[in-house]
């Protein structure tokens, strides 16, 4: 962005006020924000109220500005995940939140992602306990929903590890019901406890719209009428009436923005089961044409009833769905299941290598930031107890945080651990 662009966004910050009093405790937030140099900061105090957050960030001014979804004892220096040395993060509270998202952005675009908020937000009072906190227009091509929980049992575990799971596992649940329903909301946020949303009175930095804090009934305003109550810099960008981009550009858009690093590096496994000389497990990402929500979660439901499969467990990068039915399965039959989905380049590689490699982590880059992690939001289940499972890739399940005990199974194959590799890309 240009020097006026920089310059509109930080008089925008100087000449309005933040209010943080939507969140019961600020200080227990972590907020962090991106400079205009692309640079990730995160705030090294407590943040209270706007006068704190202003001195944390200081003379470097963000172009976009983030607050956690969850609230902990001590939200300074939060430790990751992987993390096994530090001491557990307590966590006090965690916001439920559904970011709905349309792609490009459009007005048409818009209206639809506003109709699906105003469905969602119908369903979710009516079949959750929760209370809602607000919506926000995300200054860009949707809204998020925010709500508290008013189930507080779990917060009470003693246990900070099986505390913090056993929110993320409930989250899981509520977004699969969500999904279900046939509301397309991104599942990176909602059951993820270690999230960030955009901070409402912030600018977004690629629209110049404010992030901007609404009631429900904006959902029912037209939405130019909507849109003309939205703040902005006075260079925002002009909102077209339709996308321009084609589903095949917006495919290659994504594909090139996943691997954009000097270097990058992932993991792999093999669908083969070790030990075993032609039985194979059924892996694959899904096509980006089907999407993430309903049409995506119809078209695998449909896979396991028609194939007759025991289950499949469900990954999202926020883009497309990691799919795992770990049974064992005959090398021809995935040969066939994989072509019939149209996938001939996995059923060929199968068929002529006698295995293939599928990604199962993010893609890290050269600074040790992971982008794209898959995480888990649900199992299709088919009750089939007849099925033979591999022991590779239930292990493998395990290992990606499913809490799996293999003797609850009748009829394994193969060896335990799974063909696991790192790749480096240039």
């Amino acid at each position: 962005m240009d020097s006026t662009w920089n310059e509109q966004i930080i008089a925008h910050y100087k000449s309005n006020t933040i209010h943080l009093d939507w969140l019961s405790k600020p200080s227990q937030h972590q907020f962090r924000w991106r400079t205009f140099e692309g640079r990730w900061v995160t705030s090294k105090r407590r943040i209270r109220n706007h006068e704190s957050l202003m001195k944390a960030i200081g003379k470097g001014f963000p172009s976009d500005l983030y607050v956690s979804t969850s609230s902990w004892l001590n939200p300074i220096d939060l430790p990751r995940l992987r993390d096994t040395e530090s001491s557990y993060p307590i966590l006090i509270d965690h916001l439920i939140v559904f970011d709905i998202d349309v792609a490009p952005l459009s007005l048409k675009n818009l209206e639809k992602a506003k109709n699906v908020a105003k469905g969602l937000h119908a369903y979710v009072m009516e079949n959750e306990s929760v209370e809602f906190v607000h919506a926000t227009f995300s200054g860009s091509k949707g809204f998020h929903l925010i709500y508290k929980d008013t189930d507080r049992a779990k917060f009470g575990i003693p246990d900070p590890k099986e505390r913090e799971e056993t929110v993320r596992n409930e989250r899981r649940e509520l977004l699969s019901r969500v999904l279900k329903q046939g509301f397309e909301v991104d599942e990176r946020i909602t059951a993820d406890t270690r999230r960030i949303i955009r901070l409402p009175g912030s600018i977004h930095g690629k629209t110049g719209f404010q992030c901007t804090s609404i009631d429900t009934n904006h959902f029912d305003m037209p939405l130019k009428k909507l849109l003309e109550q939205i703040p902005k810099i006075n260079h925002a960008v002009i909102i077209p009436k339709k996308a321009k981009a084609i589903v095949k550009a917006l495919v290659k858009e994504k594909r090139e923005t996943v691997v954009e690093y000097e270097h990058s590096y992932i993991m792999e496994v093999s669908n083969h089961l070790p030990g075993t000389e032609d039985r194979s497990a059924l892996l694959f990402w899904t096509p980006y044409s089907w999407g993430t929500g309903a049409e995506c979660f119809e078209r695998l439901n449909t896979l396991i009833e028609v194939e007759n499969l025991g289950y499949g467990a469900l990954f999202s990068d926020g883009e497309r769905i990691l799919f795992i039915c770990p049974e064992s399965i005959t090398r021809a039959k995935v040969v066939k299941i994989l072509s019939d989905l149209g996938m001939e380049k996995l059923s060929e590689n199968l068929k002529q290598r006698e295995h293939y490699w599928v990604r199962i982590s993010g893609i890290m880059d050269d600074d040790g930031i992971w982008h794209n992690e898959p995480k888990f939001i649900s199992i299709i289940d088919n009750n089939n107890s007849k099925s033979i499972y591999s022991r590779a890739h239930l292990t493998l399940l395990t290992k990606l945080g499913i809490p799996i005990d293999s003797s609850q199974y009748e009829k394994l194959a193969g060896r335990s651990e799974p063909s696991i590799r790192m790749v480096v890309r240039d």
